[in-house]
């Protein structure tokens, strides 16, 4: 993106950690996945976050030879010898403009994450894995990194407060780069918030939905110059790199398959059309939409012409149908007493239906009176969330699907 639109500009890129996907199947296929990408885009350091090391040794050891960049961190140590358990830091040397007093400049990454007492993990040959402060650690490494290098850049997994207690206790630090949770730091240089001394911090959020982005000029030779931060946020209006949206769809469809294994295995009569568990007497238990329609035929009609009437084909064209992660917002109950399994043992509660925001209807209207039902756009961001729907407006979304009479809901 960078480099197409300034061509002849160097582009390193990197990443402050914790990127690992949770410690079961799926979240190792993502992190493989995420890995290849980073390959593919040419990474040159990732810093060692906490969850890189939450799969387990082994795993990262096998990540960590398939990754065509290093891993640095300075907090994450062996227990026995308080020494980092990958490169402490490592010097990456970039070319700088043609015409340039020098022909390159040399710029040092380290990392650190939170330290956490209770954090343990078992390394090869029984050896234990802790943390140590990630403030102290990098007052001790940063001389070492300012010897070798132009420039000095800590890639962080801490909070804001900590980032800046690090610009303040290890001298020599040019930048603090990466974050902790959504926090988004200034992208100017705001004395005692982005800039502690000499030292720069920028923190870019959570979720990999932005590219926190520095640009560096450089003076008499290889003395930093100006540097400009820029928040990028990576909305669908930036075009998919081919290749990489392949590998993408590829994971998806793998962890789709997984979980449909899984649910195959957990109900083997599911492609027989078995019936619902049995739920005790007395229990509201989700019925399908269909049962709603001879007493409120027009809302009906209108729900069965809305998009959230073929919720489920979504899924089902994008080979997600047995994501849980996706399910959930694009059928009836799912994960509730009497609600969504899997399409061929409920079909019936496919799709956004009546149930998925009015409730289970089963004993309506015999033994539930008037307010069955009453709902708020409250109802609408339990799946329209910033991360899954971030063009939701009720303004604009609720005429689509309004199927009721004003008059006649507030009497």
């Amino acid at each position: 993106m960078f480099q197409e639109k300034y061509p002849g500009v160097p582009v390193l890129y990197v990443d402050a950690g914790d990127f690992t996907g949770d410690p079961n199947v799926p979240g190792q296929r993502q992190t493989d996945a995420l890995v290849e990408a980073m390959n593919q885009m040419g990474y040159k350091v990732a810093a060692l976050g906490l969850r890189e090391l939450s799969q387990g040794w082994e795993t990262f050891a096998a990540r960590r030879a398939r990754a065509r960049f290093p891993f640095v961190s300075a907090n994450i140590v062996w227990k026995d010898t308080a020494e980092p358990v990958v490169d402490p830091f490592i010097v990456v040397s970039a070319p700088l403009r043609r015409g340039a007093k020098a022909k390159e400049v040399r710029i040092a990454f380290t990392g650190v994450t939170m330290g956490n007492p209770a954090f343990l993990k078992q390394g090869p040959d029984g050896r234990s894995i802790v943390t140590i402060d990630p403030i102290e650690a990098a007052a001790r490494i940063v001389p070492r990194m300012r010897e070798k290098a132009d420039v000095v850049v800590v890639l962080s997994s801490i909070d804001i407060d900590k980032a800046r207690a690090l610009a303040r206790r290890a001298k020599g630090v040019d930048f603090v780069l990466g974050g902790l949770g959504a926090v988004q730091s200034r992208a100017d240089d705001f004395p005692e918030d982005s800039l502690i001394g000499t030292t720069r911090i920028q923190m870019v959020g959570d979720q990999g939905k932005n590219l926190g982005e520095v640009r560096l000029t450089f003076k008499d030779g290889r003395a930093l110059g100006t540097a400009q931060r820029a928040l990028v946020a990576l909305t669908r209006d930036w075009p998919d790199q081919p290749e990489l949206a392949r590998l993408m769809a590829a994971t998806r469809e793998s962890i789709n398959e997984y979980h449909k294994g899984q649910a195959a295995a957990a109900n083997p009569f599911a492609t027989q059309g078995t019936t619902a568990p049995v739920i005790p007497a007395g229990t509201a238990t989700y019925t399908g939409s269909e049962r709603c329609q001879p007493c409120h035929e027009t809302e009906f009609g209108t729900w069965a012409g809305s998009s959230h009437a073929r919720a489920f084909e979504i899924l089902v064209s994008n080979k997600q149908d047995y994501n849980p992660r996706c399910v959930g917002c694009h059928v009836v109950g799912y994960g509730r007493p009497g609600g969504f399994r899997d399409a061929a043992s409920t079909p019936r509660l496919i799709h956004v239906g009546c149930e998925s925001c009015h409730g289970p209807s089963s004993l309506h209207p015999d033994a539930v009176g008037a307010g069955y039902g009453a709902t708020t756009t409250d109802a609408c961001r339990t799946c329209h969330t910033t991360e899954n729907s971030p063009d939701f407006n009720p303004a604009t979304y609720i005429p689509r699907v309004r199927h009721w009479d004003e008059a006649r809901a507030a009497r």
